[in-house]
């Protein structure tokens, strides 16, 4: 099934495609076109809902907080939170959208936050979080899966792994205040750090080199080096590395033949160079992931993410 949702007043265009429905899990591919760097009207969440980015680059914001849609992430679009969506660079974006019954989403988060039976909004407890490159692969494979109208049990079975690895990732990563910074001091080292997530979302294929990432955010190399490594738990050169990754399985996934072009524009140096990197981060060939799961694969790829879960005190 699929609808429009055109928004003339802010240049933007949703267009939603349902891929799989069943009594616990919804995927959906949902596809921006913006016309304008503006920000779109003011919407609201529905639902609790995992969000990947997969082609693009676009701000979401919420009160006065933004955040970076882009892939290597994953969005939580909270229950009843309005925001509005922005698109710096000018471009639109395509997502693949995951949204669980509140039964079980409320049953997920609980084993983090015993609380969660409380809570009346929103399950999530912030806007997003990092996605290591395995659970981002499951995520492609699932959608792909449900395209090719894969068996449920199998579908939803996976999807519940991949809940289980943005949680923890989510919780493991959740905001503290720590070391006595000041509140604006804070918001600046913020600011730099997401000034060079949206150039690194914008051009990662070129070699920037860390005086020109720093000059972009009026920040001294040493410094920016290591003040991303603190926000964000990766490194400058893994953060592109997994933006490349991220951009080559995507095209991987919807059907690109030419290895080489595709690593030449992604980054890559060569082929065999886009191919040893993908096979490390991912745990198979770009080949592997043109061909559509059987059941079995899918729960074998699930069990595979190697991330443990880990439970509340």
């Amino acid at each position: 099934m699929e609808r429009a949702d055109p928004a003339p007043s802010g240049g933007i265009t949703l267009r939603h495609v349902a891929l799989h429905a069943s009594a616990q899990l919804v995927v959906e591919d949902v596809v921006c076109h913006a016309r304008g760097a503006g920000c779109g009207p003011e919407e609201v969440s529905s639902s609790d809902q995992l969000v990947f980015p997969t082609r693009g680059m676009f701000v979401r914001h919420v009160g006065r907080d933004e955040v970076l849609g882009a892939p290597s992430r994953v969005l939580l679009f909270r229950a009843g939170e309005p925001y509005r969506v922005s698109h710096p660079a000018s471009c639109g974006d395509a997502c693949a959208t995951f949204t669980f019954a509140p039964t079980l989403l409320r049953e997920a988060v609980r084993l983090h936050d015993p609380a969660a039976a409380e809570h009346t909004g929103s399950l999530l407890a912030r806007a997003d979080a990092s996605c290591p490159p395995r659970a981002w692969l499951l995520a492609q494979r699932l959608v792909q899966a449900a395209r090719a109208r894969a068996a449920s049990l199998a579908l939803d079975e996976a999807a519940l792994a991949l809940l289980a690895v943005v949680l923890a990732e989510a919780y493991r990563t959740r905001p503290v205040s720590r070391d006595g910074r000041r509140a604006d001091t804070r918001a600046r080292h913020r600011a730099q750090v997401d000034g060079v997530a949206r150039l690194l979302a914008v051009r990662f294929a070129e070699e920037l080199p860390l005086d020109a990432l720093a000059r972009a955010v009026h920040a001294s190399p040493f410094h920016l080096a290591r003040l991303f490594r603190r926000e964000t738990g990766l490194s400058l050169h893994q953060y592109r590395l997994r933006l490349r990754l991220h951009a080559g399985l995507a095209r991987v996934v919807d059907g690109e033949r030419d290895l080489t072009q595709l690593a030449l524009t992604s980054g890559f140096s060569s082929h065999a160079h886009f191919t040893d990197t993908f096979r490390r981060a991912f745990g198979v060939a770009p080949s592997a992931c043109r061909r559509v799961l059987t059941a079995r694969q899918l729960r074998e790829l699930s069990k595979n993410l190697e991330v443990p879960l880990v439970r509340a005190p």
